[in-house]
């Protein structure tokens, strides 16, 4: 973790706690080292530092290329190590960028829903395939993590809770070919994984 992920997470951790009753639960689910891909349902801009300020390892997310337009949040997303990405296309540099920093034995923090969706309970059927993908590439384990809110609509003052879950061993994951359809199938599985840590909380 860098000097400055490590200070960031210092100043964003008591403001996301002010203004969003921050929680986090499962934490000691967080892996000690390896690669890991961690995963979750994405409702708002808010996700990555809902996590990132929670677990202890720097995670590399990705995020939409648009995102970095505005200087000051660009600045900020880069310092958390973020991935940026163009959406609506194959970006092999960015594929590639986040296959090298799995590889190095580091987190890469992925949505698998690909984009956000508020309003809406997550449903396995919401995954795309990406996130099997580099699982495959890098034959790394899989951290579920539930971000959970009232609605699945992030506001001020409403308080939010991160679930986060066992990681799930490459081994789990059926790869033999390493096609599309095991991608997908991956996806799911980790999605599946997602939505029973949010079903479990509301019991």
């Amino acid at each position: 973790m860098t000097k400055l992920y490590r200070f960031l997470q210092c100043v964003f951790k008591p403001i996301y706690k002010l203004l969003f009753g921050l929680k986090a639960e499962g934490l000691e689910n967080e892996p000690k080292e390896g690669a890991c891909i961690i995963c979750a349902n994405h409702i708002s801009m808010h996700d990555i530092f809902f996590i990132g300020v929670n677990l202890k390892r720097q995670i590399y997310f990705f995020a939409k290329k648009e995102l970095f337009k505005n200087p000051i949040l660009a600045k900020i997303l880069r310092a958390f190590g973020t991935i940026s990405v163009s959406r609506g296309m194959a970006d092999l540099k960015a594929i590639t960028s986040t296959i090298e920093v799995l590889k190095d034995g580091k987190y890469v923090g992925l949505f698998p829903q690909g984009t956000r969706i508020p309003d809406k309970e997550p449903s396995p059927d919401d995954a795309k395939g990406g996130v099997g993908l580099f699982a495959y590439r890098a034959k790394c384990s899989v951290l579920p993590v539930h971000i959970q809110t009232k609605n699945y609509r992030v506001r001020l003052f409403r308080k939010v809770k991160i679930i986060v879950g066992k990681p799930i061993p490459y081994e789990e994951l059926g790869f033999e070919k390493g096609n599309m359809a095991e991608y997908n199938a991956a996806s799911k599985l980790i999605f599946e994984r997602i939505c029973e840590l949010g079903k479990e909380e509301q019991k």
